[in-house]
């Protein structure tokens, strides 16, 4: 039997080393890399077959030139559901040719030397370790945001990516929004003056107040395999207004999400750190200044924090400020907000920055900032936007007219070009790619600062980009896995 390259990395990996190439590097691989560059079709693999794992292989398909190997998930209603919606972008022939798994471990193992990338769209739980399986073996893997659901699992992942120079890439829907670069430039410009401070924030709180009632286990999905490496919990279920742990809830569950910073914060934050150039640096110091919890085992049902931004290029010192959850007194359910997304109907109910309401008054604003969103303050004004919409002005009458929400055909061009540089990359051309690791890294590592600093309480805190100086909050920097799915 002839040398596979998953037999190479696998003998590697016993001895304790990986090589410093991969098959998209001159050394190892390369009569595969000569292929592709001349338009061999890549073959992608789709881990995760729910609403954004339908996306990403619909865009996939849009971009073209691939080959659909393998679609995993525990559930089969979902890998059903794909090939519905998916059948007209792909053809059901192509998506029926593809094999079907329910543990990614068993699709690496059999067809890790069949596959140039892999797209993961499963919940945050399930993020690291089937990227460190791709990565370690030379496939390029495409995460879905917030990369990783640990600090631990950041850093492990830029070390592995680095080592080996296999392309990663995050998704992060909104970051190639078409009006960020003319935010960009005002700002720079001095539009509203000097910035002093920019406010993020968000009307999604992720967190449960109390247990939900226990469901059945949908049929046929294998629940142990979705839990993964976390504890196997009772499948938590819907009540009025509510969807359940699966498919969407497990956001706001610690075991398997990261909450409202990470599931929202991950959008809303990449307007501050792509404008204003915040990836270059680390946070040096954060003020935890509120956090009050729900039920055991979820997330904080309301965050505010400092994270103090040191200077750079161009850029002096500026504090960003981060708002989550809901006032005290308001419930879940649909009396005070929508039941898929969780989204607060009114601005009073949220923790909406104090701080924006008093900036209103100063300036005379008309209609209200909406509770979901960035606010950069400068000394002559505001500018407001919306996650991945609209750019608003404040004060109104200023002399620069609003952006207005772009219509869905460019909104979905937008969101193609993410998947558009991967695969360019993949392919040997990686260009002008502002998703890469140099800028998703730092985002995440704020996000899972933010969490781990919500264990330790309010208080002023350091960070040195690794490590806190809070025994609290670095223990929760890893994850314990259960037996079976630990990482390397």
């Amino acid at each position: 039997m002839g040398t596979t390259r998953r037999n190479v990395f696998k003998g590697m990996l016993a001895a304790g080393t990986l090589p410093l190439f991969n098959i998209r590097c001159a050394g190892f691989g390369t009569s595969r890399q000569r292929q592709l560059a001349k338009g061999a079709k890549t073959r992608i693999a789709i881990v995760g077959c729910g609403d954004w794992g339908r996306t990403l292989l619909n865009r996939a398909g849009l971009v073209g030139g691939c080959e659909l190997v393998a679609l995993c998930d525990p559930d089969p209603a979902a890998v059903g559901v794909m090939y519905a919606q998916c059948a007209k972008v792909w053809g059901r022939d192509a998506l029926v040719a593809a094999s079907v798994f329910a543990d990614y471990r068993e699709m690496f193992a059999k067809l890790a030397d069949s596959l140039d990338a892999v797209f993961i769209a499963t919940p945050n739980h399930h993020h690291a370790l089937p990227a460190l399986m791709a990565i370690r073996r030379g496939i390029a893997a495409f995460v879905e945001k917030p990369l990783a659901h640990t600090m631990e699992e950041v850093l492990l992942i830029e070390r592995e990516a680095k080592r080996t120079g296999v392309v990663v890439r995050v998704g992060n829907k909104g970051h190639n929004i078409s009006h960020r670069p003319l935010l960009a430039k005002y700002l720079k410009n001095g539009a509203i003056g000097d910035v002093t401070e920019v406010f993020s924030f968000s009307d999604r709180p992720n967190t449960m107040l109390h247990r939900p009632h226990d469901v059945p286990v949908p049929p046929g999905m294998n629940w142990d395999i979705w839990c993964g490496g976390s504890p196997v919990c009772k499948p938590y279920g819907g009540e009025e207004g509510r969807v359940g742990l699966h498919p969407h809830d497990w956001h706001s569950w610690i075991d398997y999400g990261n909450g409202s910073i990470g599931n929202m914060g991950t959008h809303v934050l990449d307007a501050p750190y792509q404008t204003m150039d915040m990836w270059k640096v680390t946070p040096s110091k954060i003020e935890v200044r509120d956090v009050a919890w729900g039920c055991e085992g979820a997330w904080n049902k309301r965050g505010t924090i400092e994270f103090t931004i040191p200077a750079r290029d161009g850029w002096g010192e500026i504090v960003l400020h981060w708002n989550d959850g809901i006032a005290d007194g308001v419930e879940m359910g649909p009396k005070f907000m929508t039941g898929w997304y969780n989204r607060v109907y009114k601005r009073e109910h949220t923790n909406f920055p104090q701080e924006l309401v008093e900036l209103e008054k100063k300036w005379g604003v008309k209609n209200p900032i909406p509770a979901f969103g960035t606010v950069f303050v400068g000394t002559r004004g505001m500018i407001y936007e919306e996650f991945h919409r609209t750019l608003r002005f404040f004060p109104g009458g200023g002399k620069i007219a609003d952006i207005p929400v772009p219509d869905n055909d460019t909104l979905n061009r937008e969101e193609l070009k993410i998947v558009e540089e991967f695969l360019s990359a993949v392919r040997g051309n990686p260009g002008e790619v502002n998703t890469g690791l140099d800028f998703s890294i730092p985002l995440a590592k704020t996000l899972m600062l933010a969490n781990m600093l919500a264990f330790a309480g309010k208080g002023t805190y350091r960070f040195d980009g690794t490590k806190t100086d809070s025994a609290v909050a670095n223990a929760r920097a890893r994850h314990a896995y259960r037996k079976g799915w630990e990482i390397a």
